[in-house]
């Protein structure tokens, strides 16, 4: 589901030339939005999921980067960093809330990521600082050592963990992504242009995947959100022809002889084609299984 929300938010940004992208990725950016929100409501729970952009100064973000012990690390060709940050919360009847959240740095110019902070709280807690290098990924990794731990905040956890993770060779993935930048870099191509677009290296949790984004044929959908524009407010609601675009992935190597899928069965986007809106995600979901998330509000800059 993390790709779906990316590729949605993704398609929201300004536009550049795609076939400059697909043989050398330098972008030119210009973000049209800072938050936008999807919600889905099934038998018993309730699935809400946020995603904010902020284009900040390298030097207040720098200091923040994990450093890895291993490899070359990405570093930004500017001055700036654009920060994407991605809340997921699960709500099931019976149990407690589930927490995920993505906070990435990434080099504005090409979409490199530089830094990763992923969290889940609610089902086998955990807080994880990633480093992304030329040569691979290096993770250091924080969980609680008991139940009362579990219920304190993250910096006290005890039980602590660090690895890196070489990228396969001979595999000519430049650039290497993560689940987020997909937001930033799907934006270079316009949706019936996608299938232009090379496959994409992308890393996930503990290994590269090779993620590709298909057009499928287009039909009505109905849709009903709340948009912002500076003090303004409008409610937009009805049917709208869309475009279908299906997100595919597979594994590049293994992790000790496991294998990760990225997302189950595949996501699906379902982008207005007046305005490049997305008003439906339909993807796999923690605990509750596929869910259609409904873009519910988007506010503009």
């Amino acid at each position: 589901m993390w790709l779906g929300i990316a590729a949605a938010v993704l398609a929201m940004e300004g536009q550049s030339d795609a076939a400059a992208a697909a043989s050398g990725w330098a972008l030119e950016r210009t973000a049209a939005w800072s938050y936008v929100s999807f919600q889905a409501e099934g038998l018993g729970s309730r699935v809400t999921a946020e995603v904010w952009s902020a284009d900040l100064t390298i030097a207040a973000e720098q200091a923040g980067f994990l450093k890895s012990p291993r490899g070359t690390a990405f570093k930004p060709s500017g001055r700036q960093v654009v920060k994407l940050s991605v809340r997921i919360r699960i709500d099931i009847i019976g149990r407690r809330p589930l927490w995920l959240e993505n906070h990435v740095g990434l080099d504005p110019c090409d979409g490199t990521p530089l830094y990763l902070i992923r969290t889940r709280v609610g089902l086998d807690d955990y807080y994880q600082q990633f480093r992304f290098t030329q040569e691979g990924v290096f993770r250091r990794q924080r969980e609680p050592g008991s139940a009362a731990e579990a219920a304190g905040p993250p910096e006290f956890w005890s039980k602590l963990g660090e690895h890196f993770y070489a990228y396969p060779p001979g595999e000519k993935c430049v650039p290497v992504l993560e689940t987020s930048t997909l937001m930033y870099l799907v934006s270079v191509a316009p949706a019936d242009m996608l299938h232009d677009l090379p496959p994409l290296c992308v890393f996930h949790k503990r290994q590269l995947h090779r993620v590709s984004l298909q057009n499928t044929s287009a039909e009505p959908i109905g849709f009903d959100y709340l948009e912002k524009k500076g003090e303004s407010e409008t409610r937009r609601s009805g049917m709208a022809q869309v475009r279908k675009i299906k997100i595919e992935s597979r594994p590049i190597g293994s992790y000790r002889g496991e294998v990760e899928d990225l997302f189950g069965n595949g996501a699906m986007l379902y982008l207005s084609t007046v305005g490049r809106v997305p008003v439906m995600i339909s993807g796999e979901m923690t605990l509750i299984g596929r869910v259609d998330l409904k873009l519910s509000e988007v506010r503009y800059n």
